[in-house]
C-alpha cells in the first residue's frame, strides 16, 4: 500500500487513483476483519457506479443530489466515485472539508482524535505523493530517498529528495526542501545537481492558500516563485514545492506535460530504516539509476488526490481497511468520524455498495 507518510498515522494497524492499485480479483462480499469498533454512529449504505459521482452529505448521514453542478456546491460533503473518495474543499469544491487518516480503528469507538496533527483538503498530487514518512509523535517529515523519474518532451531526469527542512536567518523552517537531480540522456546520465532551499513554506499552514511558492525548471535550474493558480497555467516549471507536497507540471497539475514515476513505489519500509537514512547513505542508489531503469514504467502527471487516496482500500483484499477518519464538513461547523465496514458486490472497478458508519466526532 502506498502513501507511507499518512500510514505512519496508522503504524500498528496499515503499515496525489485507488483504482490502480486495487486488486481485480475483488470478491462479492469485502469486509474489514473485524468490525466492533464501528457498533456505533450512523450505518449509511452508499451505491457507487462503475462510472459517476455519489454524493454524500454527513449531516444527518444521506445520499444527496446536488442541485446544479456539484463543483460550487455546499450541499455535500463527501463524494465517492470508483475506488476513490474527494472531500467538499481544495481542488474537489469550493466547500471547506478536509480529512485526516486513516487512523487506529479504537479511535471511532473512543471518539479520541488526539492523534490527528492536521486536516487535508483535496489537492492535486501523484508520483511525488509519497515522498515522506510522518512521524507522529514530534509531527517530522523525513525523506524516503526513493528515485523518481520526471519526463517532458522527450528529455528524462532522476530526482531524489534530500531534505524537507533548512535555514533561514539561522533558524530551522519546514517545507526549505533540497533535493538531487540529473538528466539521463541517450549518451548517458549527465552530471548530478544539488538544488537546496527550494522554498515550498508559503508562509506556513496558517497562511493564505495563495501564498507562492518555489518551481522548478529541471532543465535549467530556474526558480519561480508562483502562486498555486499562477502554477496552474504556466510552463515554466517541472516540478513545484509546497508545504507537504511535490506538484508535477501535467495532467491535472499543469498545462507543461511533465510526468512522473516512482522507481520504488513498491518498497516496503519502516519509519525506523527511513530515519536512519541520509543523503550520504542513499547516494549509491539515487547513481545506480539509468535509463533501463524506466522501461516499462508507467509515468503520468498529476491528479486529484484526498486525504482518503490510496489508503481506504487494502490492495491486496480488496476491502475497506479497517481503520478510522476524521471528517469536517463543507461548511467547516462540525468534524465527523467514519469508519467503513465492508463492500457488497464489489468489481475492479468500483466497491458497488460501501458500508460506512458515521458519527460526530468530540468536541
Amino acid at each position: 500500500m502506498r502513501r507511507f507518510a499518512a500510514v505512519t498515522a496508522v503504524l500498528a494497524l496499515c503499515s496525489f487513483a485507488c483504482s490502480d492499485s486495487v486488486d481485480s480479483k475483488l470478491g462479492p462480499d469485502a469486509a474489514g476483519p473485524d468490525n466492533r469498533e464501528f457498533d456505533t454512529g450512523v450505518e449509511l449504505r452508499v451505491p457507487v457506479a462503475d462510472e459517476g459521482r455519489t454524493f454524500v452529505k454527513l449531516s444527518p448521514p444521506s445520499i444527496v443530489v446536488p442541485a446544479g453542478d456539484p463543483a460550487p456546491s455546499l450541499d455535500w460533503d463527501l463524494a465517492f466515485e470508483g475506488f476513490d473518495v474527494f472531500t467538499n474543499g481544495g481542488a474537489s469544491g469550493t466547500g471547506d472539508a478536509a480529512a485526516f487518516g486513516p487512523l487506529d480503528a479504537a479511535a471511532f469507538a473512543t471518539g479520541d482524535t488526539s492523534q490527528v496533527p492536521f486536516l487535508q483538503e483535496d489537492k492535486t498530487g501523484g508520483a511525488f505523493l509519497d515522498w515522506y514518512a510522518y512521524e507522529g509523535d514530534t509531527h517530522a517529515l523525513f525523506s524516503r530517498y526513493h528515485v523518481y523519474g520526471v519526463k517532458d518532451a522527450g528529455r528524462l531526469w532522476k530526482v531524489q529528495v534530500l531534505g524537507y527542512y533548512g535555514q533561514r536567518d539561522g533558524a530551522a523552517v519546514a517545507a526549505l526542501y533540497s533535493i538531487r537531480c540529473a538528466e539521463i540522456g541517450s549518451d548517458g546520465v549527465g552530471p548530478t545537481r544539488d538544488e537546496a532551499l527550494l522554498d515550498g513554506s508559503a508562509g506556513g499552514v496558517a497562511a493564505s492558500p495563495t501564498a507562492p511558492n518555489d518551481c522548478l525548471d529541471l532543465a535549467s535550474g530556474a526558480r519561480a516563485m508562483l502562486t498555486p493558480d499562477a502554477a496552474r497555467i504556466s510552463h515554466a516549471w517541472h516540478l513545484c514545492f509546497r508545504r507537504a507536497s511535490i506538484a508535477v507540471n501535467g495532467d491535472t497539475g499543469g498545462p507543461r506535460g511533465a510526468s512522473a514515476v516512482d522507481l520504488d513505489a513498491a518498497r516496503t519500509e519502516t519509519l525506523a530504516t527511513i530515519k536512519a537514512k541520509t543523503a550520504e547513505t542513499e547516494r549509491p542508489a539515487f547513481d545506480a539509476v539509468t535509463a533501463a531503469a524506466f522501461d516499462g514504467k508507467a509515468f503520468r502527471g498529476d491528479r486529484v488526490i484526498s486525504a482518503f487516496s490510496d489508503l481506504w482500500v487494502d490492495p491486496k483484499s480488496g476491502a475497506p481497511v479497517h481503520a478510522a477518519w476524521l471528517i469536517r464538513d463543507a461548511l467547516g461547523r462540525q468534524q465527523f468520524l467514519l469508519g467503513f465496514t465492508s463492500f457488497e458486490n464489489a468489481t475492479a472497478k468500483s466497491p458497488a455498495t460501501v458500508v460506512v458508519r458515521i458519527k460526530p466526532a468530540r468536541g
